[in-house]
């Protein structure tokens, strides 16, 4: 394939469903708490998921999952998808659409970098150095003119979202090799749908039978968590987690994007410079001559 290598444009389709995350949040009924839309999330996926697998004839409790698969990649990488639902949707609602995106997804190629490091003996490609410098700086200055003597406490959550982002990279990679994505996401979901099941038990949940309500939960359900990462373990069969993780930043670019030109949040001229570095970075990386790197 010219240009980008099927890996990559995998990876950011799948980025650019994840960037309707915090836009549908956004729009969901009075009375939606983060927890509650985390928890809808992982259950309306698991849910889509589940049912597409039973189509094509993929039960995903049929799968020859072994039980080192079972307690080394599928739990540590469910765990971690529900603990970015709590961590991304409150920091989401603290920063705001594009800043909470930005940092939580950000800084997720350094952590993938440095787990995949000691967890799957996995180094980066040289351009990765370059590419994820340029979509730091972006970072810093996307946020330059907000960081105030509360900025550690808003970017917290975010940040800790953003731990788990890449957990969920590093420990689901490994699946890809002997398995589907339908049937791993389906797994994924499933465990991180159980955790989060007291949420929806304790929480009130009754804006989500209202019409709009409805279409919030199908929205991120379907679209930004089903479509989302099943495109993004697709493109981790053939990318490394590194590398996937900085082209993942497609996703902060399109939810500030959105931020800005639906939900009206101020772009500054060190906000456009900022996106600027952030693109110059995920181009970069995408190109096959400058990467160098299949992740095999």
């Amino acid at each position: 394939m010219r240009g980008l290598e099927k890996g990559s444009w995998y990876v950011l389709a799948g980025a650019l469903c994840f960037s309707t995350t915090g836009f549908c949040q956004a729009q969901a009924p009075e009375g939606a708490t983060p927890w509650v839309i985390g928890a809808l999330r992982m259950l309306t996926g698991c849910l889509a998921l589940w049912a597409w697998c039973c189509l094509k004839g993929r039960h995903p409790l049929r799968e020859a999952w072994s039980t080192v698969e079972k307690v080394r990649h599928i739990l540590p990488a469910g765990l971690s998808l529900a603990g970015y639902q709590m961590f991304f949707f409150q920091g989401v609602l603290d920063a705001g659409v594009s800043t909470g995106t930005v940092v939580a997804i950000g800084i997720a190629p350094i952590f993938v970098a440095l787990l995949a490091l000691v967890v799957l003996r996995e180094k980066p490609a040289r351009v990765w150095y370059a590419s994820t410098l340029l979509a730091v700086c972006g970072l810093v200055l996307l946020n330059w003119e907000g960081m105030g003597s509360s900025a550690g406490f808003v970017c917290g959550r975010p940040l800790a979202a953003g731990f788990c982002y890449a957990c969920y990279y590093v420990f689901s990679k490994p699946l890809t090799a002997r398995h589907a994505p339908e049937p791993v996401m389906a797994m994924l979901f499933l465990v991180g749908a159980l955790c989060m099941l007291p949420v929806l038990v304790f929480l009130p949940t009754a804006w989500v039978w209202s019409v709009r309500g409805m279409v919030v939960v199908l929205s991120i359900g379907l679209v930004a968590t089903a479509l989302a990462y099943t495109l993004t373990l697709t493109g981790l069969r053939t990318l490394s987690a590194s590398t996937a993780a900085t082209l993942a930043l497609a996703e902060p670019l399109g939810a500030a994007v959105l931020g800005i030109t639906v939900l009206g949040e101020r772009l500054s001229i060190t906000g456009a410079v900022a996106m600027g570095l952030m693109l110059l970075g995920v181009l970069l990386l995408a190109l096959p001559a400058g990467r160098g790197d299949t992740g095999r």
